[in-house]
Order: C-alpha cells, then sequence, then structure tokens
C-alpha cells in the first residue's frame, strides 16, 4: 500500500514533511491513499530524532476518507 504512492516525487510539501498520492484500484473499485513521510532528522516538535546522518521517513499511511482500509487493499 505505501510503496505505490512513493515512486515519485512528493504531492505536497510543507517543510521536511512530505505527503505522498496514490490510488488502489481492484474491480471498478478505486481508494485514495495518503503516505505521511518526514524527510528530516527530528520532527518539528523535537520530540523525535532519528540520529545523526539519518531520516525519520514514513509515518502513516492511510485510505483517505475512510476510518478503516478495505481488506482488499492488503491482499
Amino acid at each position: 500500500m505505501v510503496n505505490g504512492p512513493l515512486n515519485g516525487k512528493p504531492d505536497k510539501v510543507s517543510g521536511a514533511r512530505l505527503e505522498y498520492w496514490g490510488y488502489a484500484i481492484s474491480g471498478g473499485r478505486q481508494v485514495k491513499i495518503i503516505v505521511i513521510a518526514q524527510y528530516a532528522r527530528k520532527t518539528s516538535d523535537g520530540k523525535y530524532d532519528a540520529g545523526p546522518g539519518q531520516k525519520i521517513g514514513v509515518i502513516t499511511a492511510y485510505c483517505k476518507g475512510m476510518n478503516k482500509c478495505p481488506n482488499w487493499i492488503n491482499e
């Protein structure tokens, strides 16, 4: 689920916070997937630190407009 959107440039950039957008499609069904990554050593609030020379990376991924992604997305 995460790899598809990450294969390209970010769709939204806010400092070190990057958003990647993609779609999962199966049998006429389509779901928008959002992946959020932090491309920095530390989070903006300073709570997390990946260490010298490291980047935090993917923070979360979710299906837009849903409380839970459909099971078919994980297949």
